[in-house]
């Protein structure tokens, strides 16, 4: 099992370290063994990236994307205002930039030796993320990223393992055997897997209060998916336990702000609220790593800077050293 620190190439992060000598030492005496890696498309690395300590791509993708794919400019307008605002966030007018934009970053994540990449399988608009009920169902999303999984994979022989990865909107939840096995059959590369995310699993039961609670509920999404969970190549490691919250703005949602780019703004805020990325140490987390045996471990944390990356990080390798 390979060990990683999630890290983007962001000046957020960059900015941390003075080298890529002291980058590779944050994790390397911490007895990590690599990085997960976000990248940008357009973009050379940054030369601090130790680039061959680079394990896994994350692929970005968009929270909200699937009435672009399907060109619904009806919804779009509601969401964006104008055709300005989508071009700018999507970074084109037509779905093909979102084509373009990830094979790009496929090419890179081959160009480092990547063993993985990770993709997000999920939509929700941004008027939906106080409500929680979605305009698409979880077949739609998944059919929806089977196109485009299928179109950017078919015909390429990639050397990495194509991981998709769980949130709790639409999409693969992994609360839904019967859409984990759709996704799964649905995309025609041998090379495909699945990046379970521990917090957003426990961010689909709002009831969770404790991190022993958490733990109990995805051993029980485990059990449902049986077999399936011969998929899961990786884990991203974290909690978010904050179903009170959710349940909490769902009755008393805010009003929304009336010029999109302050609504997304807005939306981002809430989900940062929700998806707080913290240690998981719940004394059943060793025993639930050991079951899924993955082979790639992601110490999927968010800090403000490098202080707190640290302590969380030692937060999370104190919690699980008997498997490490």
């Amino acid at each position: 099992m390979k060990t990683l620190i999630n890290m983007t190439v962001f000046d957020h992060d960059m900015d941390r370290f003075t080298d890529k000598v002291d980058l590779r030492r944050f994790y390397k005496t911490r007895g990590l063994d690599g990085l997960e890696l976000q990248v940008i498309w357009n973009q050379e690395l940054p030369e601090k990236v130790p680039v061959e300590d680079v394990v896994g791509v994350h692929l970005r993708m968009f929270p909200y994307w699937v009435d672009f794919w399907k060109e619904d400019e009806s919804a779009l307008l509601s969401e964006f205002d104008k055709p300005e605002n989508w071009e700018l966030y999507y970074e084109g007018r037509e779905p093909s930039c979102i084509l373009k934009r990830l094979q790009a970053e496929l090419n890179i994540a081959e160009a480092l030796g990547a063993e993985y990449v990770v993709f997000h399988v999920s939509d929700c608009r941004f008027t939906e993320t106080y409500s929680g009920q979605c305009h698409y169902s979880d077949e739609e999303v998944i059919d929806a990223s089977c196109e485009v999984i299928n179109t950017l994979l078919d015909g390429r022989d990639y050397s990495f393992k194509f991981l998709v990865e769980n949130l709790w909107w639409p999409g693969l939840t992994f609360t839904r055997p019967e859409m984990t096995k759709r996704l799964m059959e649905g995309i025609h590369s041998f090379k495909k897997g699945i990046m379970l995310d521990t917090g957003h699993l426990l961010h689909t039961n709002t009831g969770l209060r404790t991190e022993a609670e958490g733990a109990g509920y995805i051993e029980k999404m485990l059990d449902a998916h049986g077999d399936l969970c011969a998929y899961i190549y990786g884990v991203h490691l974290q909690q978010s336990l904050n179903g009170a919250y959710v349940e909490r703005i769902r009755k008393d949602p805010p009003e929304l702000k009336e010029e999109f780019w302050d609504r997304f703004w807005q939306c981002s805020e809430h989900i940062f609220n929700i998806d707080s990325h913290l240690p998981f140490v719940a004394p059943g987390v060793s025993s639930l790593i050991r079951r899924i045996a993955p082979e790639f471990l992601t110490l999927e944390l968010v800090s403000a800077d490098r202080e707190e990356h640290a302590r969380k990080l030692d937060m999370q390798i104190e919690a699980i050293k008997n498997i490490l």
